[in-house]
């Protein structure tokens, strides 16, 4: 709540910047992005975004196919490695096929962890905001960083299709370690390939609201619940939501006015007399 709090009094501070005429370089810049530069590149995020967990998505789905061509990845380290042996000694070439392995591998992990650090599921050991998780929370969750990162460099290489090299011992020490999961019968093998799989199940379930339906029918008060199904005319509603946090925060407002200035809380009370 402190932490509401203080992102409301921010964005008032933003408003209250635009009827000053000494705001500094730097308040009007702050003004800028919030008021102008933010919405267009939280879009162009968005569709970058989109894009990849699209090529993502598509790769997974195609894994048990052993042709290059259906990974977008693959596709694209084949033309970068092209380019670079056309044009050997360049130095922007050179540094294109790293980029272009690294940046999917990228945005993978940033989804895999930073959906780790939300889960609410460890209780004690979950991660919490304003630098207030314990020892043992950091402890725990670096663990599992630690632990994903093997499975999830695997299975980039899945999506690079560099299963599919004959020389995969010389060309990729990593793979090289990890083929010794093949004496382990099914998860070993076949199990990397389909179990990717569910990830489709789990992307429907997210793009048709599944999560929001079932607190909506558990009859549970959730910002995804009101999302879904906020009417003008229900209690519920997403206005009636928003005009009620207004509300709190100028209540919150009146309230530190109150404790810093004692003589409002006097004229208060005497007026409520």
């Amino acid at each position: 709540w402190n932490f509401i709090v203080q992102k409301s009094d921010f964005y008032n501070e933003i408003v209250e910047i635009s009827s000053d005429a000494t705001a500094t370089s730097s308040g009007a810049i702050t003004k800028l992005w919030y008021t102008t530069l933010r919405k267009p590149f939280y879009q162009l995020s968005a569709l970058f975004c989109a894009i990849l967990s699209g090529m993502i998505l598509w790769s997974e789905a195609t894994l048990s196919i052993p042709a290059k061509f259906v990974s977008p990845f693959a596709v694209m380290m084949s033309i970068s490695e092209a380019l670079v042996n056309a044009n050997d000694g360049n130095l922007f070439l050179w540094l294109l096929r790293p980029l272009t392995a690294l940046l999917p591998f990228v945005y993978m992990a940033w989804c895999v962890y930073g959906s780790l650090f939300k889960l609410s599921l460890f209780g004690s050991y979950q991660l919490r905001g304003q630098r207030t998780s314990s020892d043992l929370a950091l402890l725990f969750n670096a663990q599992y960083l630690v632990r994903l990162q093997f499975p999830l460099g695997y299975n980039y290489l899945y999506l690079l299709k560099y299963n599919d090299n004959d020389t995969i011992s010389s060309t990729c020490a990593f793979a090289s370690l990890m083929k010794n999961m093949e004496t382990v019968p099914f998860f070993g093998t076949s199990f990397g390939v389909y179990a990717p799989l569910l990830i489709l199940a789990l992307c429907g379930f997210t793009l048709f609201h599944g999560y929001a339906r079932i607190l909506s029918a558990c009859g549970i008060d959730h910002e995804d619940a009101i999302f879904l199904n906020s009417t003008e005319d229900s209690d519920s509603s997403l206005e009636t939501k928003v005009n009620e946090g207004i509300t709190l925060l100028r209540r919150s407002r009146q309230q530190q006015q109150q404790q810093n200035n004692p003589s409002i809380q006097m004229t208060s009370s005497h007026t409520i007399v």
